[in-house]
């Protein structure tokens, strides 16, 4: 099984944003979301003696790829995104950046994924949910066998991610949820920013508030 273990910043410069290291029992390890340019990633994996094997990325707003260099400084590994928000990491318009005190860009090499993709980097495979509402390229990701979802922006504690943002759709914010509704009950949802959840609990939600079918 997977253990999660959960970066929580209270800065409003880094947008209260998540970051979550996945660990299996092997001690590999991927990072979601590195959203802070500071040693405490680096330190946990090096303290625990995690041999980091890759960076995930839900979206291309800057305030979830921050910490991208740190962990670069120190590891070699590959980055994935999805493929429509590939190009948006080195736009500060499209990236939101422009609207913060500094701009930020991330010149990196990536690996683009797509809806259903599998990524083989842990001892349980990780597919990839594309949800493309919040940004056009937004994906979640899915580790089955541990009933895990990391949500980025798409999902949220009792909310959704806004659509109104550079490159987001609003039309297609009901086809992205309802595909991550058809997950189980008992999955647990790691969400971008705030606490965390369940899809029980957002299924619960998201049919009081948008009417939807869930399943």
């Amino acid at each position: 099984m997977i253990n999660v273990i959960t970066f929580n910043y209270d800065s409003i410069e880094e947008l209260h944003s998540n970051t979550f290291i996945a660990i299996d029992s092997s001690f590999s390890c991927v990072v979601i979301d590195p959203s802070k340019d500071y040693d405490g990633i680096l330190n946990y994996i090096k303290s625990h003696n995690l041999t980091l094997k890759g960076i995930l990325l839900t979206h291309a707003h800057f305030d979830h790829f921050i910490g991208v260099n740190k962990l670069k400084e120190v590891y070699d590994v590959p980055i994935y995104i999805g493929y429509e928000d590939v190009e948006t990491l080195t736009n500060p318009e499209e990236n939101c950046s422009y609207m913060s005190p500094y701009i930020f860009t991330m010149n990196y090499k990536v690996t683009p994924v797509g809806d259903n993709e599998i990524i083989h980097l842990l001892e349980e495979d990780i597919k990839v949910i594309y949800t493309p509402y919040h940004t056009k390229g937004s994906v979640c990701y899915y580790l089955d066998k541990s009933k895990i979802l990391f949500s980025g922006d798409s999902l949220f504690y009792h909310g959704i991610g806004r659509s109104d943002l550079p490159t987001g759709n609003a039309s297609q914010t009901i086809s992205s949820l309802k595909k991550i509704m058809t997950l189980d009950d008992e999955v647990k949802v790691y969400v971008g920013h705030g606490k965390n959840t369940s899809i029980k609990e957002e299924r619960r939600f998201l049919n009081v508030y948008l009417g939807m079918i869930s399943k």
